[in-house]
């Protein structure tokens, strides 16, 4: 697996991952934006806590989107039911 440059926090990292380096580049670009608009928000100065806050951004937003797409999923299982159940009756 061939790893590719990002730059982070002004910090330059070799990543490796099967999702192709156009991927890669997008998530890290992704994660320096999030850092820099926490920085610029003026709630932390340390790199520490600016890696962590985005984390738990990051972290949060995915709870967040696994429960609506749990919902979704639960929603789409209600009206297949209700179509199969029209179509039998």
């Amino acid at each position: 697996m061939k790893g590719v440059n990002v730059e982070i926090m002004g910090q330059t990292l070799i990543v490796a991952s099967d999702a192709g380096d156009e991927w890669v580049k997008s998530v890290a670009e992704t994660v320096d934006d999030r850092i820099k608009q926490l920085r610029e928000s003026g709630q932390t100065v340390s790199s520490i806590n600016l890696a962590i806050l985005a984390a738990l951004n990051f972290a949060d937003e995915l709870e967040r989107l696994k429960k609506q797409h749990q919902e979704l999923l639960e929603r789409i299982a209600a009206i297949n039911n209700r179509l199969g159940a029209a179509i039998e009756g």
